[in-house]
């Protein structure tokens, strides 16, 4: 499958363990040999408050250590002209998947732009956040599929999905930033990427 993850940063990890998760889960699809590419805006608020609290050193580990799936950057924009871009980032892949913290109006336009056969997912990793505002705000109900590790705040139809960490980031200095309940429960990234392959294939039938 053609897969594009759209999370608010791939690499920007400090207060933001959904960076390292969402790399755990690209890495695992990665390994099953699908085409996954990682779309983040270009020097967003969460790379640049990496850069100032841990230095270059996350963006150095990223680049050196992820070479499986196809990373890029966009330059800001808005209104139509995001509108225009989103409809062209989806134009040809099979599943494109925003992960929570990505900015709200990328969120809407991601799921409000639909084409024949594109299954658009909402991955989050702290359901407890996504109650029935946020839900309202990002327009989560026009998702074909919620999925998080467990229920969402909100009452929204979802699907399980365990955390996995790549190995490339299985070090202490790195690890450090997922709080410890979320590394108690995580799984083997290619484990993982299998459980959101079923998930994906449900949707398609």
């Amino acid at each position: 499958m053609k897969i594009t993850l759209f999370p608010g940063s791939i690499v920007g990890y400090a207060a933001h363990p959904e960076a390292l998760l969402t790399r755990g889960l690209a890495h695992g699809l990665a390994e099953r040999g699908h085409d996954v590419r990682i779309v983040e805006e270009r020097q967003n608020e969460l790379l640049k408050r990496t850069l100032l609290e841990v230095g270059s050193e996350p963006s150095r580990h990223f680049h050196d250590h992820f070479k499986k799936f196809q990373y890029h950057t966009y330059e800001p924009r808005t209104g139509a002209q995001l509108l225009e871009w989103v409809t062209r980032e989806l134009a040809l892949i099979d599943v494109s998947v925003a992960v929570d913290g990505v900015e709200q109006e990328l969120c809407r336009w991601l799921g409000n732009v639909n084409r024949a056969g594109l299954i658009r997912a909402f991955l989050t990793y702290d359901p407890d956040s996504l109650d029935s505002h946020r839900a309202a705000a990002l327009d989560i109900d026009k998702y074909d599929i919620v999925i998080a590790p467990s229920r969402p705040a909100a009452d929204l139809p979802w699907t399980e999905l365990p955390l996995a960490l790549a190995p490339q980031d299985d070090l202490e200095s790195i690890r450090s930033f997922v709080p410890e309940q979320l590394l108690a429960a995580r799984r083997d990234p290619v484990e993982v990427a299998q459980l959101f392959e079923q998930v994906i294939n449900v949707m398609r039938r």
